[in-house]
């Protein structure tokens, strides 16, 4: 059996598995109590991950690594003269897919084996289970989703699932907020997500619904560059094209949570920590980079200014908000979001492959992170703030050394004055080149071309301070909290393991990926599609400048190296470790500085934007309610309850006319005719006597009557 005929089954069972786990937990549960649900689920992601190394193994292998695409009919749209229009179903298979499969997969189950000691207990542990292998379902159907639609439909589901389990404690307060605020805030990216495909489906037709003619056997957005047309170029592209790219983009606004969509990710902490792990760490926030990604080759220079700039915003403002939080989560949760703006900005800027590059090592080393963390807060009893933690390596010297490997790698630690480091430093130093290239093409434009690359330089050096800030509070020094201290210890085997691998993997992953990515990246450095360059995005002010120019990245990367990682790193942890030692008063005088201050107080506030929400969105949602209100109440009621108080009083009328009138005829006639009859009663006794008497009476009364008229007659 050849690669293309096997690895197609390989992602079926990648993609099948996961939701067979969470149907067999389900109803296993129904009906006994299943207490082997989380090795059960484990040893299910185990498995996909097995299958998503072994088809890795064989596309490597192969000689021709054209992308793999097989596609199933599912809904007919449709007949016409050349037969049945349907909407395929279906898997790519290329060198993204690839690496975002074995990834997910393997953060998955190292995720699910973690969660069996942390949830230990919980009342809902099977559910649990089955809600994250559900999720895990989802977002490999969006890795391997051969179209745009296919990949909506998993996205929705990968929304339903993270809200799902950021509020698996629906019983308390802040789960229940931070779920329907993630819920929202994501909804509200997807709609930009649908706007962009009515645009490309109502430029395109059915086109940007199926694969390629031809077999059906093409990438997703082949159909829709064929479509353009041979005159089609990325110097003047139509404004539709850039409308579509912005608004797909702005569905992976939400699910990244890149400014202005971002406030939802550090509230999701709410949810348990194995979910903070895998979903806003690795896996979900990962797939709007993901689909940036994706949709690449469409994005036209006017789309990639746009998301160099939102990604420029976020990575800048969520790591000074990282800079000031108190709570271990929280200060991971705003890393991550910076991290994510860095994968943003990258595919902005035209760093495509260290964009992705810098997702996958992301990956590990912030899972490890979000892992130790949790590990810390079951040891302090679940007590997430930091200023109650300290001294804490002596009593968690394994979850503190992996917390400081992977502190090393989202730093960018290298040998200084060398290209040998962690992996983050390779991905992270891949996307600043990038930013440098980009800004030097955006020079024309003006100072703020320049902000491309001295933003991430200068956040290259905030991550490293403030990463050693959360390491030097929480491991560092004497116990602020001496009751919780005295009972912490280190977690089981099942939460230990994960970290040891997820921390060794943040060390070597650099080392066997680099080159590779240096190599893909000189490849797509083509002249003849500007649209395609990898670090030579077309410019704004002169496309075809872009489109040619030659760049060493190879040189690029050991300057930037020598330059920036090369002593840097060092200084700037070493800052962190002294500012944040117990006792340092230099650190208390720097902070108490009035700029300092201000700067911190906007930041611990994380810069109002969710106070401003709460003023414009949700105040303005609550005004549309009170004035819905007053309308419904003095106008709509009013109409309403004046009809039915004219409705009564004609019904008194017409009751009074009834009953007074015509009531009252019906009766008096009744009552005339009861008193008569009455009367004439009366004459009928039934004594003959009195009926002789009468009739003599009234014979001689009719007599004189008679007489007396006679007589006066004239």
């Amino acid at each position: 059996m050849t690669a293309a005929t096997l690895i197609p089954w390989l992602v079926v069972i990648c993609l099948v598995a996961p939701l067979g786990a969470a149907a067999v937990i389900i109803v296993l549960t129904r009906r006994v109590i299943f207490k082997a649900a989380g090795w059960f689920a484990t040893a299910t992601s185990a498995l996909t991950f097995l299958a998503a190394l072994i088809a890795l193994i064989g596309w490597w292998g192969g000689t021709d690594r054209h992308a793999i695409v097989v596609s199933w009919p599912w809904i007919q749209l449709g007949t016409s003269t050349t037969g049945a229009t349907w909407l395929y179903l279906g898997v790519l298979y290329d060198d993204l897919t690839a690496a975002m499969l074995v990834m997910v997969t393997g953060v998955s189950a190292l995720v699910h084996l973690y969660s069996i000691g942390y949830m230990a207990g919980d009342k809902r542990y099977n559910l649990f289970f089955a809600y994250l292998s559900l999720f895990a379902f989802s977002m490999l159907g969006i890795v391997v989703a051969n179209s745009l639609i296919m990949l909506f439909v998993f996205w929705e589901l990968v929304g339903l699932t993270s809200y799902l389990l950021i509020g698996f404690w629906f019983e308390r307060r802040g789960p229940q907020q931070a779920a329907k605020k993630a819920f929202v805030m994501n909804r509200i990216g997807d709609a930009g997500f649908l706007v962009g495909f009515g645009i490309l489906f109502y430029q395109l037709g059915g086109k940007v619904l199926l694969p390629a003619a031809a077999g059906h056997d093409a990438n997703m957005f082949d159909a829709i560059l064929a479509a353009l047309g041979p005159e089609f170029s990325f110097a003047d592209p139509p404004a539709w094209l850039t409308a579509a790219g912005i608004g797909l983009f702005f569905g992976a606004m939400g699910k990244s949570a890149q400014f202005p969509l971002h406030t939802w990710l550090p509230d999701a902490m709410e949810g348990p920590t194995p979910v903070s792990s895998i979903v806003h760490s690795a896996t979900m926030v990962a797939a709007g980079v993901y689909l940036t990604g994706r949709i690449y080759p469409i994005l036209t220079p006017q789309a990639h200014l746009f998301i160099a700039t939102i990604g420029l915003i976020t990575l800048v403002m969520a790591a000074f908000m990282a800079l000031v939080m108190t709570d271990i989560k929280r200060v991971l949760a705003y890393s991550t979001l910076s991290q994510l703006g860095y994968m943003v900005l990258a595919l902005g800027v035209g760093a495509w492959t260290f964009a992705l590059y810098h997702l996958i090592t992301h990956a590990f080393f912030k899972c490890c992170l979000f892992q130790c963390s949790g590990s810390v807060i079951r040891a302090m009893h679940h007590e997430q703030d930091m200023r109650r933690y300290g001294g804490l390596f002596k009593k968690l010297p394994v979850t503190g050394t992996c917390y400081m490997v992977s502190m090393l790698a989202i730093a960018g630690a290298s040998i200084p004055f060398t290209a040998i480091g962690l992996s983050g430093f390779y991905s992270k130093d891949g996307i600043i080149a990038g930013a440098f290239n980009y800004g030097n093409l955006m020079q024309d434009a003006g100072w703020w071309g320049s902000l491309f690359w001295l933003g991430p330089v200068v956040i290259a050096l905030v991550t490293p301070f403030y990463m050693a800030r959360s390491f030097a509070l929480t491991f560092m020094g004497t116990p602020r909290d001496p009751d919780r201290y005295s009972h912490a210890h280190e977690a089981g085997w099942t939460m230990v393991v994960p970290q040891v691998i997820l921390a060794f993997m943040a060390v070597v992953a650099g080392w066997f990926f680099f080159k590779d990515f240096i190599v893909a990246a000189e490849q797509r450095l083509d002249p003849t599609n500007a649209g395609m360059v990898l670090l030579q995005p077309a410019s704004l002010i002169e496309a075809e400048h872009g489109a040619h120019r030659q760049l060493d990245l190879d040189g690029m990367h050991r300057t930037h190296t020598v330059l920036l990682h090369g002593i840097t790193w060092i200084v700037m942890i070493a800052a962190g470790l002294l500012m944040y030692r117990p006792g340092f008063k230099h650190g208390e005088r720097i902070a108490s500085l009035p700029v300092i201050r201000l700067l911190h107080h906007w930041a611990y506030n994380k810069f109002y934007f969710d106070a401003l929400y709460d003023l414009v969105a949700i105040g303005l949602g609550k005004a549309v309610a009170h004035l819905a209100y007053i309308v419904d109440t003095y106008i709509v009621d009013a109409l309403a309850n004046l009809a039915a108080a004219l409705t009564r009083w004609a019904a008194w009328g017409a009751g009074a006319v009834d009953h007074h009138v015509v009531d009252g005829a019906v009766n008096g006639a009744a009552a005339v005719t009861h008193h008569g009859g009455q009367l004439l009663r009366q004459t009928h006794a039934g004594r003959i006597r009195s009926y002789v008497l009468t009739l003599v009476a009234t014979t001689a009364l009719v007599m004189t009557t008679v007489l007396i008229i006679v007589i006066l007659r004239p």
